[in-house]
């Protein structure tokens, strides 16, 4: 006689993302690509009078092979997750 055994598989997949939370959106050059290590480098935008409240500076540590260089344009997105 064969013996079965019977065997119940659940998946539970991970919680869906319920929402998040869009802080700000914008698109800025990079006006300079500094390299940190072998490994990444530093993507950077400077807000030069601070007046401008549509104008946000921002450093950005990113993996090496980016392809992005000084002068190119990027779209940056905060979102509280």
């Amino acid at each position: 006689m064969a013996c079965h055994t019977t065997c119940i598989i659940v998946f539970i997949p991970r919680a869906p993302l319920l929402y998040s939370m869009k802080i700000v959106e914008f698109e800025a050059p990079i006006e300079f690509v500094a390299n940190i290590s072998e490994h990444r480098d530093c993507l950077m935008s400077q807000d030069k009078d601070h007046e401008n409240p549509k104008v946000f500076w921002f450093n950005i540590d990113v993996p090496k092979g980016h392809g992005i260089r000084a002068g190119d344009r990027v779209r940056v997105i905060v979102e509280k997750i």
